[in-house]
């Protein structure tokens, strides 16, 4: 199977990089210039994305990991337990999980390098704020994974109750 054909999902991380080369460097009159480089598209996949990952990028990651754990002892310690979402929350209401439940290579793939971090920040007033909002969200996706399994186990809970039904209906029509 080659990659064209490979299906994307969802939750896949591809990264598209592009490479410009010089092609010919014999012709540097200023005509050619332009003419002189090519750019080279290529698909990261997410093993080659976390591959790349350098050791603050990791560290970052861990950092933030301990200071979730100590929202959640701390929301464990002031019981705030949301019934509705079944999880605690911090002080502003956000979600918290302990440490052992956060999926480090999700969070990982949202780590921007340095560079590009502060190319973003000079560029948007925004983006802290919002780039902070994807790391908490990344990292209580365990969340929404076991409210997902809930609900496929409900579904199908329900079909097998339908399907049961069904039977007993044609059972005694018979």
């Amino acid at each position: 199977m080659e990659d064209s054909e490979i299906p994307l999902k969802k939750h896949d991380h591809y990264a598209f990089v592009v490479e410009i080369k010089e092609e010919n460097k014999d012709k540097d009159t200023d005509e050619n210039k332009e003419e002189n480089f090519v750019a080279e598209v290529k698909k990261k996949t997410r093993e080659e994305i976390l591959s790349d990952k350098t050791y603050r990028e990791r560290n970052i990651v861990l950092n933030r990991m301990d200071d979730m754990q100590e929202e959640y002892e701390s929301a464990v310690s002031s019981k705030r337990w949301d019934k509705k979402r079944e999880c605690y929350f911090n002080r502003e209401g956000e979600p918290v999980v302990p440490k052992k439940d956060i999926i480090f290579e999700d969070v990982l793939l949202i780590i921007p390098s340095r560079a590009e971090y502060y190319r973003n920040v000079l560029k948007d007033d925004t983006y802290a704020k919002r780039h902070e909002k994807e790391i908490r969200y990344a990292m209580a996706s365990c969340l929404r994974k076991r409210d997902e399994e809930r609900m496929k186990k409900n579904v199908e809970e329900m079909i097998n109750n339908l399907k049961k039904t069904a039977d007993e209906l044609c059972k005694k029509k018979f």
